[in-house]
């Protein structure tokens, strides 16, 4: 697999994480209890985390062929 096709893949999972996630922000607003809005919320930061780390590695993998692959560890995703 090369490494365009693996970037690929990292954006559409990151797109069903954004997706879940969404589906999760909605619950929130829905929710009338306390405790079912503190635990939407935690799992919604850790999708959050799970979507930023996956767009970050999609990146790296689309321009790893450029100038070496290591000027763009450590920039942003988007």
């Amino acid at each position: 697999m090369a490494l365009r096709d693996m970037a690929k893949e990292y954006r559409v999972n990151t797109a069903l994480l954004e997706l879940r996630m969404k589906q999760l922000q909605v619950a929130q607003r829905r929710a009338r209890q306390k405790e079912v809005k503190f635990r939407l919320k935690q799992r919604i930061g850790c999708l959050r985390v799970l979507i930023n780390e996956s767009r970050k590695t999609a990146f790296v993998l689309e321009h790893y062929y450029e100038r070496g692959g290591q000027q763009h560890e450590n920039k942003r995703a988007v």
